[in-house]
């Protein structure tokens, strides 16, 4: 059979996603317990989370350090035997630390969670954060840190989140390479005393889930109030009244410079959020958006350029990022701010608007191939504390909106004129 190449194959418009939704319960002392019970082979993920990101730190870096800091020794294991002890069983736990939240996940062969689930809870209630496995930890990370300067990418988001939040906010916030100096054993365990215990926890179990796998989450995380209790209170911070409109870094000798333009913006607990998304998606949120026919297809300014919406706990942002030649720039900014534009001035035509919804159903589709992945997809859903019903929202917004929502979503939400822009590179 001969192909014609120049002719794409036809795609077929989904109509039905059907979203499983967990099961909620609650262990005896009261932990919220989220299950996904699918797929066929005999797997387990737990995903333990704890509101104990960087909102809660006091000190730069002791959210992050404590909660990765967990598997380094227990008051009853090494390192290497809880390694060791993982290896043997086939098992990995991952800490996983955010902005705003703490997580742990434990993979396990179902058969091995009666022992996997045992250095699991090792690790969350018991951790001792020996002096030498945190000079170490800390030895890494700062010359990690000093590599990693090196990279525009990384000056850009530094300086973007910075010039968006404030440096005293802890979505702003950056590290600097003397706070890991700043880092005690004490700190650690004074964090985790405070924040790692049952009234500021949530679980999540998915794969092959039956009675009995509950039941041992219930013996080892549900049995009693564990570790030391006390009411978590949200700290507030204030967002900066006024934010810096433009923020160039000059780096000599450089064949690219780093962009960012964005704002501060609604998260995904705000009416609009799904339609928002709708919106980021058509210009810059997928490989086929205008940003990247615009800007890597049309004008050859980059590899890759997308559009990202953001959502924290306490707020959002948008964010357009991209690496551009040095000496293409300021052209690629403004051809991204003509993007924008047009956007909010012209309707979006009918067949790109069915092109997106369905990529963003068929991406939906994927998000929930799998218990492992419906899980990831909950996630943020169960830490946001969102209705669970999410999904369905997302799905009705995505299959009704009309071109005349997305030009007004895009009006009141996406001006050009109030985007901050962070350059590091060259801009000419």
């Amino acid at each position: 059979m001969n192909l014609n190449r120049k002719v794409h194959p036809e795609y077929r418009t989904i109509k039905n996603i059907n979203i499983p939704v967990p099961a909620i319960l609650n262990l005896d002392n009261g932990v919220p317990t989220y299950v996904i019970n699918a797929g066929t082979q005999d797997i387990i993920k737990i995903d333990i989370q704890f509101n104990a990101g960087n909102w809660y730190q006091a000190k730069p870096t002791i959210a992050r350090t404590t909660n990765e800091m967990l598997l380094e020794g227990t008051q009853n294991l090494s390192s290497q035997e809880i390694a060791e002890k993982l290896d043997f069983y086939g098992a990995f736990i991952h800490p996983q630390p955010t902005k705003d939240f703490a997580n742990i996940a434990l993979y396990t062969l179902k058969k091995y969670l009666p022992e996997t689930i045992k250095i699991l809870e090792e690790i969350i209630k018991y951790p001792t954060f020996p002096g030498n496995e945190l000079d170490t930890y800390l030895a890494k990370h700062k010359q990690k840190f000093l590599i990693e300067l090196e990279k525009i990418t990384n000056l850009a988001r530094r300086e973007f989140n910075e010039q968006l939040f404030g440096n005293t906010h802890p979505y702003g916030a950056k590290v600097e390479i003397k706070d890991y100096d700043n880092i005690s054993k004490e700190d650690l365990l004074d964090f985790h005393k405070k924040f790692y215990n049952s009234n500021n926890c949530k679980i999540i179990i998915s794969g092959k889930v039956d009675d009995k796998d509950i039941q041992l989450i219930n013996q080892h995380f549900g049995k009693d109030q564990w570790n030391y209790q006390t009411e978590i209170k949200n700290p507030h911070f204030d967002f900066p009244a006024h934010v810096k409109k433009e923020l160039i870094v000059e780096k000599k000798d450089v064949t690219q410079s780093a962009i960012r333009l964005g704002k501060i913006i609604i998260n995904n607990d705000h009416a609009d959020y799904h339609k928002l998304n709708v919106v980021n998606t058509i210009l810059g949120g997928y490989f086929g958006s205008r940003l990247m026919k615009k800007i890597r297809e049309n004008k050859g300014y980059t590899y890759g350029i997308n559009s990202v919406l953001v959502s924290f706990k306490n707020t959002g942002y948008f964010v357009i990022l991209s690496e551009v030649g040095a000496d293409v720039t300021k052209m690629a900014v403004d051809d991204i701010l003509t993007e924008v534009k047009k956007l909010r001035e012209r309707i979006v035509p009918n067949d790109e608007l069915e092109l997106v919804k369905n990529y963003m159903l068929g991406d939906l589709l994927r998000s929930f191939d799998g218990a492992f992945e419906i899980a990831s997809s909950f996630k943020p859903v169960i830490e946001l504390e969102l209705k669970l019903d999410y999904y369905k929202k997302q799905i009705e917004t995505i299959k009704s909106i009309t071109p005349d929502e997305i030009i007004a979503i895009a009006n009141k939400y996406l001006h050009e004129d109030t985007l901050a822009r962070t350059i590091v590179g060259k801009y000419n």
